[in-house]
């Protein structure tokens, strides 16, 4: 599992229950369908229908009375079904049959400029279809965003977790969701609990959260069946690219440099007010947690680099090799050499986090050379 920079506040997630909106059971009410297949959304709502009932066969929705999609398939997402702001009368139906055989139907109620995942999920003689609003905002570059959704009617609660770690969130009941946490992009291993029992109801390894990528993972199916599984839908959204350097550590030497195994932020000149001596040449700064262990930073050869923004063509311009003596506390502080120099231009402070042992925080220190209009002074001989 490559390194992770969690957001605060994301390891611990609040429930959201207004975003799940179940209809189950309600009367049809004839329309006009204004529903129309579309990637794009600008001011409208859109709608991307997820369906999540093993064992259902195909079906088809109705909205406002006409057909709107046809022939959707278990674990299949659509494209968006671009409608109105406002209420709509919104219906499920096997392939073929008409609104009057709906398995779920009701009135669902869009707001403006937002996209929606409608679920259909639970089982073929109880079907519900939940409405989640989709967190399309831009991301940091590197970041993806994620959310779990329970689904699975006979699961009773489940707890999502990162193998072998702590909850994502409290119990997910039938229907409800997790708030959105963003994180590193990158592959990782979920498994999702028994709320009761402990055991692991369902194990999704390899799971991957792409950078530039709200991802939902809808739990469907049934346990008792043996259906229960995944569905892993994501929309593309905007990165939003700091211009600026930048730290990374990657694998290997400076010399012979391998993949980047995580992203440590900005390295910048300090943005507040100059004080003391002025024209001090200036020194960029930067910190960065990355869940990588300590142990595993210095057991292997890793380095720590800093990049220049991609616009400026993204170039290395220094690099330090991670190792030598380790301080009193523990830590570990190593020299950056600028390219092309012989001489360090910067140190970076690498030690295990205290709240979690296995997240490494580094440091960065790098000088940007002398401030404009830089002398240097002449000590004045003591009189006497």
């Amino acid at each position: 599992m490559p390194a992770a920079h969690l957001v605060p506040g994301s390891i611990r997630i609040a429930l959201s229950f207004a975003i799940a909106l179940l209809l189950a059971g309600f009367d049809l009410n004839q329309g006009v369908s204004r529903a129309r297949q579309d990637t794009s959304l600008v001011d409208d709502s859109a709608v991307r229908i997820v369906h999540g009932i093993a064992g259902a066969g195909p079906l088809d929705v109705y909205i406002d009375g006409s057909v709107a999609l046809i022939g959707i398939v278990v674990t299949e997402t659509s494209g968006d079904l671009v409608l109105q702001a406002g209420e709509h009368e919104f219906a499920i139906v096997p392939t073929g049959a008409s609104p009057d055989g709906a398995i779920a139907a009701g009135t669902i109620d869009l707001q403006d400029g937002t996209r929606y995942y409608a679920a259909v999920i639970g089982t073929l003689d109880s079907a519900s279809v939940g409405l989640f609003a989709i967190d399309d905002r831009p991301l940091d570059a590197g970041q993806a965003r994620f959310r779990l959704i329970g689904g699975a009617i006979d699961a009773g609660e489940i707890v999502p977790i990162f193998a072998g770690g702590d909850a994502l969130s409290e119990p997910l009941a039938f229907g409800d969701a997790t708030e959105y946490a963003a994180i590193e992009a990158g592959t990782y291993d979920f498994d999702l609990l028994d709320f009761v029992t402990g055991a692991s109801l369902l194990a999704l390894p390899q799971t991957s959260l792409a950078e530039g990528a709200s991802t939902d993972i809808f739990v469907v199916g049934q346990v008792t069946d043996s259906s229960l599984q995944a569905v892993v839908a994501a929309i593309p959204v905007d990165v939003a690219r700091i211009a600026g350097r930048s730290a990374q550590i990657q694998s290997g030497t400076c010399a012979n440099p391998g993949a980047i195994i995580a992203n440590l932020g900005l390295v910048q000149v300090g943005q507040g007010e100059a004080v003391g001596v002025p024209q001090t040449p200036m020194v960029a700064q930067g910190f960065g947690l990355a869940v990588i262990s300590f142990t595993t930073l210095i057991g292997t050869a890793h380095s720590v680099i800093v990049s220049d923004d991609d616009a400026d063509g993204g170039n290395v311009i220094a690099c330090g090799e991670i190792g030598g003596s380790l301080t009193d506390t523990g830590a570990l502080a190593i020299a950056m050499t600028a390219a092309g120099a012989t001489v360090p231009g910067g140190i970076v402070v690498l030690a295990p986090a205290l709240e979690d042992p296995e997240t490494t925080g580094v440091s960065v220190f790098l000088t940007t050379g002398e401030a404009p209009g830089t002398q240097v002074a002449t000590p004045t001989p003591p009189t006497g």
